[in-house]
């Protein structure tokens, strides 16, 4: 219960005025643990470069952000794979055919590999909403750079594309305003994340000091923008990470009881 009370806390500080809609409308309560397999790839070498207890903290590690709707994850499977093609990952040539010879229905597959060339600086990536698609699909992480580091918040975030979610950045340079007014056509399209202007690829120091935003742009408006840097779907530094809110919860609880008997 503390950590419930705890996330929930964070969850009301990351929402902000619309914390009083958290008590009309309640979250749905998935009472559910989803079993994943984690599938590892040998490197040139033979070499795995990744643990069974690394896997198993960082999956763990998803588990608070996900406490609100009764969500939790395990690894019920490890699956090792001699394929090092596979190991230095490129979706465009890579990611179909590791579907078709590796994937297990009706579990979340999680395929880690040694580096992601394309797309290109990513610590991973994961096929939007497709929890309801248990017939394919899947989730690839970067065993290096830190990615797989219990401090990061890579897996919580992929997880947050698999069950629907986009960054709050969506629209890069974005239209969204800061005064909400558009908040449901444009950008993640979730009306508590506020308006957010990161531009990939750019560094931190352009946005954040010690989780602090301080970057000076405007909108269209003239209105500054103050993003939630603890956001797991933003780009900001994973010593920032907060949690979802409300309304990013609903949606992921709402993908998958939009198709619940795959599960």
């Amino acid at each position: 219960m503390k950590k419930l009370y705890t996330i929930l806390s964070l969850i009301f500080t990351l929402n902000g005025l619309h914390s009083f809609s958290q008590t009309t409308d309640r979250l749905p309560c998935l009472d559910k643990t989803f079993s994943i397999v984690a599938h590892i790839f040998k490197d040139s070498l033979g070499d795995y470069n990744i643990t069974e207890p690394e896997v198993l903290a960082a999956v763990n590690s998803i588990n608070v952000y996900f406490e609100p709707i009764c969500a939790r994850f395990e690894v019920c499977e490890f699956q090792y794979h001699d394929n090092y093609q596979y190991d230095m990952h490129d979706t465009d040539l890579d990611w179909a055919e590791m579907q078709v010879l590796y994937h297990v229905k009706n579990r979340i597959n999680i395929y880690y590999v040694n580096d992601i060339s394309e797309p290109s600086g990513v610590c991973g990536y994961a096929g939007l909403g497709s929890i309801t698609n248990m017939t394919s699909s899947g989730i690839v992480i970067q065993k290096s750079g830190g990615c797989c580091s219990t401090d990061s918040k890579t897996h919580a975030h992929e997880m947050g594309h698999y069950f629907g979610l986009e960054h709050t950045f969506m629209d890069i340079p974005t239209t969204e305003l800061v005064d909400g007014s558009n908040c449901a056509t444009t950008a993640d399209g979730i009306c508590d994340t506020p308006a957010d202007p990161y531009v990939h690829p750019q560094g931190m120091t352009f946005y954040v000091s010690d989780c602090r935003f301080i970057n000076m742009s405007q909108d269209a408006n003239g209105d500054y923008y103050d993003p939630l840097v603890g956001n797991i779907m933003s780009y900001y530094p994973d010593e920032c990470a907060c949690g979802f809110t409300h309304d990013q919860l609903k949606l992921m609880a709402e993908t998958f009881l939009s198709n619940p008997t795959m599960w």
